[in-house]
């Protein structure tokens, strides 16, 4: 099993993977980048188009995570397709403080989205463009805003 730095380890556990050993975290270092990955591709795609309906029926998605532990829409096509081409782990259940960073995503996804609707391209710019910037983040690091903002706003059942 291929070793993954300590920043990778606390960036996980930041997420709420804390609960795995290191030879899980090290397992799933690089399927857990696949959700944040496609997602942030299918952002840029909306932005780029600038269309509400695109960016609106795409914010189902992360609601989808942040509804769903185990049922986020990007994590079922992983885990019944793409995976087994590449013959990896299935993704464990998405944890809090990472689905409450879904549940951001979800809000400025679809701010960005009425944006767009109403003709105000700068800020539908910003909104799914933070998003986006989150995400690629998140995909390269895996350190998540999201969860950063759910541990300083919920510190203590954070640490359970």
């Amino acid at each position: 099993m291929a070793a993954i730095s300590a920043r990778t380890q606390n960036n996980l556990d930041k997420q709420g993977f804390g609960n795995l050993d290191d030879d899980a975290k090290s397992c799933y270092a690089w399927p857990l980048r696949f959700t944040p990955g496609v997602g942030t591709v299918l952002i840029v795609v909306g932005l780029t188009l600038q269309s509400p309906t695109f960016l609106g029926i795409g914010a189902i998605v992360p609601l989808s995570g942040a509804l769903f532990p185990r049922g986020m829409i990007l994590d079922l096509v992983y885990n019944l397709g793409i995976r087994h081409l590449f013959h990896g782990p299935a993704l464990p259940p998405t944890p809090t403080p990472r689905r409450f960073s879904y549940l951001l995503s979800t809000v400025l996804i679809t701010g960005s989205a009425l944006s767009f609707s109403y003709g105000l391209s700068a800020l539908g710019i910003i909104l799914g463009g933070a998003v986006a910037i989150g995400g690629t983040i998140l995909t390269t690091t895996h350190w998540c805003l999201g969860s950063w903002i759910y541990r300083l706003f919920f510190r203590h059942s954070a640490a359970r």
